[in-house]
């Protein structure tokens, strides 16, 4: 009964860390949002081409990489950390990506992942609401969550997917200021178009 009562508190404190990571990582988010109006008088973007991939995370024994479907894309640099935070641009569309990393040895669900989305996204707008997440598949198999994140008249989406080994993760948000909602239905699918590959000469 002892050992059932410690695994549990031990459950809580990792579910609690990815929770408390979630907060942290929206002190990135912000800064990569704050960034590029800090850097609005010299803005400084660089064309993708579609299909070209990009490496937005990884750890010891996996990487993710994100391919852009459409064509027009920008990154801008000023607003990226590679591998750890990016921002794409297209017209009035921004996409926005986190790597998280575990805090601990305990791998990560997708619904513990979403339930720290969720806090860090009021860390910007205490009006921000993260909608019930939906199940999403990306074209290579990979599995997460993707809701609605609501803030005062805007909507943007937002999906997580943990990497096969739950040890990091990556969240994408897709929106943007001046974007209507025919904008970002255009590029949606780009939501769908991470994939995470073993690292070679790991086990």
């Amino acid at each position: 009964m002892e050992q059932k009562s410690e695994k549990d508190r031990t459950g809580r404190r990792s579910r609690g860390n990815w929770i408390a990571l979630g907060v942290a990582t929206g002190v990135f988010v912000l800064l990569g949002v704050g960034w590029p109006l800090m850097n609005a008088v010299t803005p400084s973007t660089e064309a993708v081409a579609a299909d070209h991939d990009i490496t937005v995370g990884s750890d010891e024994d996996y990487s993710a990489s994100l391919s852009l479907p459409q064509s027009g894309w920008e990154v801008d640099t000023t607003a990226t950390q590679v591998g750890q935070n990016h921002l794409f641009l297209r017209g009035p569309v921004q996409l926005e990506l986190t790597s998280v990393t575990a805090p601990s040895a305990e791998p990560a669900t997708p619904e513990e992942l979403w339930k720290g989305l969720e806090r860090t996204s009021r860390i910007g707008d205490p009006s921000a609401e993260l909608g019930p997440p939906k199940p999403i598949t990306t074209a290579a198999g990979d599995e997460g969550l993707i809701g609605e994140l609501r803030t005062g008249n805007r909507i943007e989406h937002t999906a997580v997917y943990p990497s096969p080994d739950g040890m990091f993760a990556v969240e994408l948000v897709l929106g943007g200021k001046e974007a209507t909602a025919a904008d970002l239905d255009a590029v949606k699918n780009v939501l769908r178009s991470l994939t995470f590959e073993h690292e070679e000469g790991n086990p």
